[in-house]
């Protein structure tokens, strides 16, 4: 259940014999990098599907029945105990023309639904969108992909670079709504099924998080319902596994899916990338140590920003001696604690945030949100006609997500829209390169019954992780004997951190990382500014050497600029040159 793709023809006039004979071949040879991967395939008149499988969850995901109605899974749908197999019950109901199953499904997954009878397609996400799926769409042709790398290699798919789409990237760190880099290729909406059919595109939203009821109970009830909901979800995710694998840090969410595991009886494998002497690696290894797991701390090294992680846990895994004493039923699948922090522990929420909101001050309130993560469009790196048109991007994109959401309490819209934008972006890497590493992960904190008792609460007693902190007592006495790394200004843990050890963002550890990072941005800085193709028509290069220029000389820090540069280089370069200062809407 691990990557797809597909073409499918918008009307019978315009069979994918029209097609230039070597696009499905391209799309089937882009799906893995993998030398020893085969695709599976599927092709009539109007569709071509292609389908890899690694196997790590051990259930079918793929499947065409005697009428040729075919679908596609990646990811794992996640239905409770007692019901058909995910992919059987999602197959015959959207056979039957039923979409209420999507509701029940728990899991991130993303699929597809192909009828030949009918020649119609559906491409479906899951509730919170967390498994991607990329489309583009033309008058005659829809191409789609569980990778945008796919997509991007097709030459069949023109590549135009939307520039507001990057200016939320190098803002905000991921592009908002279903914007991709593309012009013209989009994402996937959380809770979204789009049916292709002829020239017809239908978009359904099967499921809403802000229609969800305020929760009633006193706060010890709540607490015990979340804790009961998540047990559950990791119950239904480990099936009979007697030995999991984890990722182990020093803060909350890893080690209350550890702990859950351990509940529920599990032998597990616990990895932790930190570096040496931060809070991180050291409560990490205390905590696994009192909670009895198969340890393995792997020291994060000096200088290195942003490590792929997944490609960490895949080296250290496949390296481990552990894993051939021990070794795991499922060995692909990996436990992580992604999506504790801002689902659970509320931590780009404040109660400042909060009462904008409620007050009817939107606009305050996302000022306000701007300011506390440090979030802005570098303008005088933009050639000025770019700069006005992009000077209110940011505030206006998320603007335009908040105006769609609309939760009873006004505040929780705003939980929302970080769940809905920053929140599911974030595993995006992970399901591009999934081809590379090979590993799946369960989510547990993903589990949509479960953040659907948390939408459910009520937002102020959740600020700042207080009921976070609270929950941790439903659990084993060892998940609160050792201390944990608690955010600035969230509730402070009541257990006393080791002497010597500090946050792994401490000032005196940053020396490294900065000396790292400044290397590399002058690199880059130097290829953009020699560069014959320098994006003259969106960046101004006198004002990138200036920059450079202060910044490598130590007088400022302007590595902010080359940064954004880079990126919007990036995707100039992609495109040869080709760019849109306005998304365009796919139909």
């Amino acid at each position: 259940m691990t990557l797809f793709a597909g073409i499918y023809s918008r009307q019978s006039s315009q069979p994918l014999q029209s097609l230039p004979g070597a696009v499905c071949d391209e799309l089937r040879r882009a799906l893995s990098r993998h030398p020893s991967d085969e695709a599976r395939t599927y092709v009539d008149e109007r569709c071509f599907l292609a389908h890899l499988d690694i196997g790590a969850f051990g259930a079918e995901a793929w499947r065409v029945d005697e009428s040729n109605a075919v679908t596609m899974l990646a990811g794992e749908p996640l239905f409770d105990e007692g019901e058909a197999l995910d992919l059987s019950l999602l197959h015959d109901d959207l056979q039957r023309g039923e979409w209420q199953v999507l509701r029940r499904a728990r899991g991130t997954y993303a699929a597809a639904h192909y009828e030949a009878g009918t020649g119609r397609l559906f491409l479906i996400s899951d509730k919170l969108g967390v498994r991607p799926l990329y489309y583009w769409a033309d008058e005659n042709y829809v191409i789609f992909a569980t990778a945008l790398r796919v997509l991007e290699s097709l030459s069949l798919i023109p590549k135009e670079m939307d520039v507001r789409a990057v200016t939320e990237i190098t803002g905000l760190g991921a592009p908002l709504g279903s914007r991709t880099p593309y012009a013209g290729i989009s994402l996937l909406k959380a809770g979204e099924m789009i049916e292709f059919e002829a020239r017809r595109m239908t978009r359904r939203q099967y499921w809403r998080w802000d229609k969800i009821e305020p929760a009633r109970g006193t706060v010890e009830e709540l607490l015990c319902a979340a804790h009961d909901s998540f047990m559950r979800a990791v119950a239904l995710r480990n099936g009979a596994d007697k030995t999991s694998v984890a990722y182990l840090s020093g803060g909350l969410d890893s080690r209350c899916t550890v702990a859950a595991l351990l509940e529920l009886g599990a032998r597990v494998h616990t990895f932790n990338f930190a570096l040496p002497s931060t809070l991180d690696y050291v409560l990490g290894n205390e905590f696994a140590r009192a909670a009895d797991t198969i340890h393995e701390a792997l020291p994060k090294e000096q200088g290195d920003q942003t490590p792929d992680y997944s490609a960490l846990m895949a080296r250290a895994w496949g390296a481990s001696q552990m894993r051939r004493e021990e070794p795991a039923e499922r060995p692909s699948l990996v436990w992580s604690g992604e999506g504790g922090s801002v689902a659970f522990g509320h931590v780009h929420l404040s109660p400042e945030i909060a009462a904008q909101m409620r007050d009817g001050r939107t606009g305050e309130a996302i000022e306000t949100f701007l300011q506390r993560e440090g979030a802005s469009v570098t303008r005088r790196l933009l050639q000025p006609r770019v700069s006005d048109e992009l000077s209110d991007v940011l505030p206006r994109g998320i603007r335009e997500e908040l105006d769609e959401l609309h939760a009873a309490d006004p505040a929780r819209s705003f939980y929302l829209f970080l769940l809905l934008n920053d929140q599911r972006r974030k595993l995006a890497a992970h399901f591009e390169n999934i081809d590379l590493h090979r590993l799946e992960f369960q989510l547990p904190f993903f589990d949509s019954d479960f953040l659907s008792l948390v939408v459910s609460l009520p937002l102020d007693i959740c600020l700042g992780h207080k009921f976070y902190v609270k929950w941790l007592h439903l659990f084993a006495p060892v998940v609160t004997s050792v201390a944990w790394q608690a955010y600035p200004g969230h509730e402070p843990c009541p257990v006393p951190a080791p002497e010597g050890a500090a946050y792994q963002w401490d000032d005196s550890y940053q020396t490294e990382q900065r000396d790292a990072l400044k290397r590399k941005l002058l690199e880059q800085s130097a290829e953009m500014i020699y560069a014959s193709d320098f994006p003259r028509e969106i960046l101004r290069p006198y004002y990138l050497r200036m920059a450079t220029l202060i910044y490598g000389a130590g007088w400022r820090d302007y590595s902010y600029v080359i940064q954004s540069a880079w990126k919007y280089f990036t995707y100039w370069k992609l495109c040869g040159g080709k760019y849109a200062l306005t998304s365009s809407a796919v139909e």
